[in-house]
C-alpha cells in the first residue's frame, strides 16, 4: 500500500518521511486524500477563513526530497492559494489537528515543468498543521 513509487530501497538508504495510506491508483482516481496523524478540536475551519499553518511538502516517489520551508503561512482564505488537493483538504481540518495531504498530479502541480525541484506529474505530500483560526 501507500502511493509512492516502486524504488526499490537498499539497506543503507532511508525512506521517505511521510508515506500516504492510500493506495495509488485510489489517489490517482480522488485526486487528494487527507490522513489525520494529531487530531485537533473543534469544527473544521471551513473555506473563507484566514488561518495560520505550518506545512512541509515532499515528493512520494523521492525519499528525502522536501519542499516548503516549513515555517508557519498565512493564508488569507481557507481553500484558495493552494495546489488544488490543499485547497480541498485544509477546510475540512480542525484547529490543532496534524495531517498528511497527499496529492496526485492533477491536484498538485499536474505537468508544469517550472516548479524548481518538483518534476512534473509528481505525487506530493504535504504535512499540516492547523495552528490558528480566524474569520
Amino acid at each position: 500500500m501507500g502511493c509512492g513509487g516502486s524504488t526499490p530501497q537498499g539497506e543503507n538508504e532511508k525512506k521517505a518521511p511521510l508515506e500516504c495510506s492510500i493506495d495509488k491508483d485510489d489517489l490517482l482516481a480522488k485526486g487528494w486524500h487527507k490522513e489525520i496523524i494529531e487530531p485537533g478540536t473543534g469544527t473544521p475551519v471551513g473555506k473563507g477563513k484566514r488561518i495560520e499553518i505550518d506545512f512541509k511538502g515532499y515528493l512520494a516517489d523521492a525519499p528525502f526530497t522536501q519542499f516548503g520551508d516549513g515555517k508557519d503561512k498565512v493564508i488569507d482564505e481557507a481553500g484558495k492559494g493552494l495546489v488544488k488537493g490543499m485547497n480541498k483538504g485544509i477546510p475540512e481540518m480542525m484547529l490543532g489537528e496534524t495531517a498528511i495531504i497527499s496529492c496526485a498530479p492533477s491536484h498538485g502541480y499536474a505537468d508544469k515543468q517550472n516548479v524548481p525541484g518538483i518534476p512534473p506529474n509528481s505525487i506530493l505530500l504535504f504535512k499540516v498543521t492547523m495552528k490558528k483560526v480566524g474569520s
